[in-house]
């Protein structure tokens, strides 16, 4: 009976969402969507000429492919505070993924005669090679250090009235992750606010601390290391993912087809290569059509659903404690109360994404699974336009002459919301809709973390249920 009843509280919780941030985000994903609906389908044209190379990779997305230029203060207002939660900038591979890299030197000699690629990207791929080593292991890039530059420089500028004063810790609150590459993208953002080097070691997240320290729910720490459930897996093996290792291997010239990991490999290179050199153009993008790209992305996006995001029975969850903390900060400024100018946090996609699903942003009414590609291709839960490098959500509070205001920002986005879909809305609603989910100490708290393994075992079976109940009523 018990089990009975989590089944069912996970169902509600899985349909329970903000209406308006969600219909916010469909608005501006799918203004992308257009321009990305419009990129040219090259098939096997030459990849090194193509006027508009694809660029959508998931959460290995460069950041400026995808970010928005929403960041403003209204007439007849002062901004107060600035809140932000930062994914790390573009980074290397693991040390793993690294080593793995070097089999490409290998499956580059097995292109044949039959190859259907144009002469141009046969040799770009014959001329490839990596020269990356085992020190690069997650480190940051330096496309990475110029996403959180470019950040810092975009908010000062924004906004002086907050950043023109100097650093004091009561007037900016930083902390970060204890891996390098979140540590580094702090230390960037920080020189880049206030022209000098951090006086002493920005703050590194305790592992009690409900609000960033996330790992006590998760069964993984880095992000290539992300497994997602059973979907994956079925998606991977399935038809689709099936036909694009053929195509890749047709594009080859071979007459037995590659294996699914080999072809991951290639994509890989491709991504992290577009993302280091954005004007590049990798060889390994030229074994890929724009529908191999497309069906691979969907790979991605399974994974991050089911570990972080609506797939996951407590990924809404996950993100209460870090949500408490920007609405408690901003209900204090409402109250008349002095508080931080800034208030930034620098981690990884779980500490994006449980932000995200918090806030009911990127959630469809239809869950995603290995078996329905083709009917969530407008989805809303695209990683590419939630977490790609350097991804962030953003609210700034607002002293206005008619009253308080406030707006969160997705990659510099603004989400629409309430009611009327305004981007800087009145605050008090704001409160009010967020004040039944965190106001109580006792959910608002990742003890749920200690039961999250057996829960996990029945989180694709809540999905499942959760459609079915939802389908009866459409």
């Amino acid at each position: 009976m018990l089990v009975t009843r989590r089944v069912f509280t996970a169902v509600s919780l899985l349909f329970t969402s903000l209406a308006a941030s969600t219909a916010a985000f469909t608005g501006w994903q799918h203004g992308s969507s257009s321009s990305f609906r419009q990129q040219t389908d090259y098939n096997r044209m030459c990849y090194r000429t193509v006027q508009n190379p694809y660029v959508y990779f998931g959460t290995k997305t460069t950041y400026g492919a995808v970010a928005g230029n929403d960041l403003q203060t209204p007439p007849d207002c002062r901004p107060m505070q600035v809140w932000m939660v930062s994914r790390h900038g573009t980074r290397y591979p693991s040390r793993k993924k690294i080593e793995e890299l070097k089999k490409l030197n290998e499956l580059k000699t097995m292109i044949t005669a039959e190859s259907t690629m144009c002469p141009e990207d046969i040799v770009a791929i014959k001329n490839w090679n990596t020269n990356l080593t085992k020190e690069d292991h997650y480190m940051l890039q330096r496309q990475g250090v110029e996403e959180l530059k470019s950040l810092a420089i975009r908010l000062k500028r924004q906004f002086p009235q907050l950043f023109n004063n100097p650093y004091s810790e009561s007037n900016f609150k930083f902390l970060t992750s204890h891996k390098q590459r979140a540590k580094d993208s702090a230390t960037v953002f920080y020189q880049s606010l206030f022209h000098k080097n951090p006086e002493s070691e920005i703050p590194i997240v305790k592992t009690s601390d409900d609000r960033f320290y996330l790992y006590k729910c998760k069964q993984v720490e880095d992000d290539d290391d992300t497994e997602g459930q059973g979907e994956v897996e079925k998606f991977e093996d399935g038809p689709l993912v099936r036909s694009v290792v053929s195509r890749v291997s047709m594009a080859m010239g071979l007459k037995q087809n590659l294996s699914y990991e080999n072809v991951s490999l290639m994509l890989e290179s491709c991504k992290y290569e577009k993302a280091w050199y954005i004007q590049s153009r990798p060889a390994w993008c030229a074994v890929f059509t724009q529908n191999d790209f497309e069906i691979l992305e969907y790979v991605d996006d399974l994974k991050y659903y089911y570990d972080s995001g609506y797939g996951n029975s407590i990924g809404e969850s996950m993100g209460c404690p870090i949500v408490k903390d920007l609405i408690d900060n901003f209900k204090n400024l409402a109250r008349g109360k002095q508080g931080p100018l800034g208030i930034f946090y620098f981690g990884h996609s779980p500490n994006v994404l449980s932000v995200v699903a918090r806030l009911g942003i990127g959630k469809d009414d239809t869950p995603l699974l290995s078996t329905n590609f083709e009917q969530m291709k407008t989805r809303k839960w695209r990683t590419t336009f939630i977490d790609p490098f350097a991804s962030n959500v953003i609210a700034v509070f607002y002293k206005c002459r008619d009253g308080n205001k406030a707006m969160i920002l997705l990659n510099e986005h603004g989400i629409p919301m309430g009611k009327d879909e305004c981007r800087i809305c009145p605050w008090e609603p704001i409160e009010a809709q967020f004040n039944a989910i965190t106001s109580n100490n006792q959910t608002c708290n990742l003890n749920m973390c200690k039961s999250s393994g057996a829960l996990s075992s029945i989180n694709l079976v809540i999905v499942i249920i959760a459609y079915i109940i939802h389908s009866l009523y459409i």
